[in-house]
């Protein structure tokens, strides 16, 4: 009997302590050297996909007519800035260079205007579910 209570009273601090243990990974560990290099490797690779995406942005707001004189602008732009950052990333993969850290260094502004920030990774193209779940009917 008193083996359980000590047993008991082991295990009870035991799981107190694993409660109250900080578990949390700080604030820069998404981001290392790895996702550093990838993220200029897929810039440098798919930096082009600003092309189609500036057009299908303009084109669902302005027509057709402005979306091709603004993807040859705007997406020449675009592909020149992630074309940039991929060297610049490349470069400069193995050392914490933005702010002393490996975070991307281009910004991403998205709660004021999201056509001129840049996302992490160049845009996809075609059709991707981003959904978890699948729907169906109920009866």
């Amino acid at each position: 009997m008193k083996n359980r209570i000590t047993l008991m009273l082991v295990g009870a601090l035991t799981l107190g302590s694993l409660a109250f243990a900080d578990i949390q990974a700080p604030p820069g560990a998404k981001w290392n050297w790895s996702r550093k290099l990838s993220r200029s490797l897929a810039n440098l690779a798919y930096g082009v996909t600003e092309y189609p995406t500036t057009w299908s942005k303009v084109e669902r707001q302005d027509g057709v007519n402005a979306a091709a004189t603004s993807m040859v602008v705007e997406g020449t732009s675009r592909t020149l800035v992630r074309v940039g950052y991929g060297l610049f990333e490349l470069v400069t993969f193995p050392f914490p260079a933005y702010k002393g850290g490996y975070k991307p260094p281009y910004n991403k502004d998205e709660r004021f205007d999201t056509w001129y920030g840049y996302e992490e990774f160049p845009p996809q193209l075609g059709f991707t579910s981003q959904a978890r779940y699948s729907r169906t009917q109920s009866n």
